[in-house]
């Protein structure tokens, strides 16, 4: 049987899924001719708190989209926060 992903686009704070699976990978493209500085986090959790997965510093250069493998296990939810201002873009996919 082959793996299959749901992918969710996110440019803000967003809660991704309840309870535990599994994050496979992460991919950033800029949604803005230059980002604002700041980060974006991966938490396993429901809330922009406790265990962070994945952590992503972005400055104020303009970058060609790329994806993070990560393949990593989750147990309580899966939440992206955003330092940035909805000027980068971040596609999750996971199960």
């Amino acid at each position: 049987m082959e793996a299959s992903f749901t992918p969710v686009l996110l440019a803000a704070d967003g809660l991704v899924k309840t309870g535990g699976g599994i994050v496979h990978t992460v991919t950033f493209s800029c949604n803005d001719a230059a980002p604002t500085a700041g980060s974006i986090i991966l938490f396993d959790s429901t809330t922009e708190a406790n265990t962070q997965i994945f952590n992503h510093t972005f400055t104020t250069t303009p970058f060609v989209p790329f994806s993070i493998l990560l393949d990593a296990s989750f147990v309580n939810g899966l939440y992206v926060g955003f330092t940035t201002t909805a000027d980068v873009n971040c596609t999750v996919t996971y199960r």
